[in-house]
């Protein structure tokens, strides 16, 4: 029995159950988990370097799961059959997940959700996603090893009204205001002092962070 990580569980109690394509699957371990307990129609998982990919089909063949769980050895979401109707992509860089979407734009359309584990520009990737036809139906926030992950759920929806600090905090994870929010948050605030510290700092930058930092004690208060 496979055993997921906070952040992996966290994703997976999102995923519906739709035919589910795991882009950047790694060892496959939540796309398997997944198909092993019945909680989607089908799986693809896709690698797009052989290393990887051969990892993949390994866990894949030993899990004994190969009509449930089809490994790709594909780049993004250029293969993935139109049956596909949930995307995911986590651990990966905000701006590398951007460019996966942007390449294959077109692809989305028939896309009914994504979720998404950004561990950078969480702001970008909202901003661009909600840009193209998604809101943001759930968000939650998970502590492992000392850092912070959101995870974020877009489903194609009528469009929705976001403010700049929306993408920025969170919508739903600054309503809510978890324990982990104000934790980072906090962490946060401590880190833009400390930088303030510094005496070599340009004004225009300077002004950055003093920005930032009353931003998040707005969404604190």
């Amino acid at each position: 029995m496979i055993v997921l990580s906070k952040r992996l569980k966290c994703i997976y109690d999102m995923v519906p159950n739709t035919v589910v394509a795991d882009i950047g699957a790694d060892h496959g371990k939540l796309i398997i988990s997944l198909a092993d307990n019945k909680r989607i129609v089908k799986g693809y998982a896709v690698e797009n370097k052989k290393g990887p990919y051969n990892r993949l089909l390994k866990a894949v063949i030993n899990s004994g799961l190969e009509d449930e769980v089809i490994p790709l050895l594909s780049d993004g979401l250029a293969d993935l059959p139109p049956t596909v109707k949930t995307i995911i992509l986590a651990g990966l860089g905000g701006h590398t997940i951007i460019d996966i979407l942007r390449k294959d734009i077109e692809k989305l359309h028939r896309i009914d959700t994504i979720i998404i584990d950004a561990h950078t520009a969480n702001k970008a990737v909202r901003e661009f996603v909600c840009q193209n036809g998604y809101v943001i139906a759930e968000e939650k926030m998970v502590k492992e090893d000392n850092i912070f992950y959101e995870i974020i759920k877009f489903i194609r929806a009528g469009r929705a009204i976001y403010s700049d600090e929306d993408f920025e905090f969170g919508p739903i994870l600054s309503e809510e205001k978890s324990a982990l929010f104000k934790e980072k948050c906090q962490e946060r605030i401590k880190e833009i002092d400390s930088i303030l510290e510094k005496n070599n700092l340009p004004q225009q930058r300077i002004q950055q962070l003093l920005s930032e930092k009353q931003r998040i004690r707005n969404k604190l208060s």
